[in-house]
Formats: C-alpha cells, sequence, structure tokens
C-alpha cells in the first residue's frame, strides 16, 4: 500500500469513529428526552412564548447641554487642584 491510501484509510476510520460518536449522543440524548415530564414538554412546545414579538421602546435622546463636544470623548480632567506655591504681595 502506498502512502497516499493508508492515509485515505485512516481518515475513513476516523470518520466512522466521529459517525458512531454522533450516533451514541443522539441516542442518549433521544432516550433521555422520551423521559420528560408532561410540565416540561408542554412548556417547551408553547408555540406563543416563542412567537411573542418584543416591545419596541422608543429611545431617549440625550440633551444637548449633556452631549460630549469633543469628537474623541470627554478628555479632559477639569477638576479644582490645591495651589502648592504662595504669590507675593507686592
Amino acid at each position: 500500500m502506498k502512502a497516499r491510501e493508508i492515509r485515505k484509510l485512516e481518515r475513513s476510520r476516523q470518520h466512522k469513529e466521529i459517525k458512531a460518536y454522533c450516533k451514541k449522543i443522539d441516542r442518549a440524548f433521544s432516550r433521555l428526552s422520551e423521559g420528560c415530564s408532561e410540565r416540561v414538554t408542554k412548556a417547551i412546545s408553547l408555540a406563543g412564548t416563542r412567537q411573542k414579538e418584543v416591545e419596541v421602546t422608543a429611545v431617549k435622546q440625550n440633551r444637548i447641554y449633556y452631549r460630549d463636544a469633543n469628537p474623541l470623548g470627554n478628555k479632559i480632567h477639569a477638576t479644582q487642584r490645591m495651589k502648592l506655591s504662595s504669590k507675593p504681595l507686592i
């Protein structure tokens, strides 16, 4: 056998393993879902809750005097600082 055939066989073996694993998971999930109570299945299957439209709320616009004039955002740190030196009175 050539290297290409060996790789092809290896890929097919991996593919079969993945398919078998997926089938095993599907079987386990279906076994679990069969044991659901009536309340759970009723809650899941309600069409009214899934088809309910989302309420649209109006977006409140910021007032002009709250708006930041700087296009890069508020970068100015405008806080009052204590003076560290005194000026002469002359």
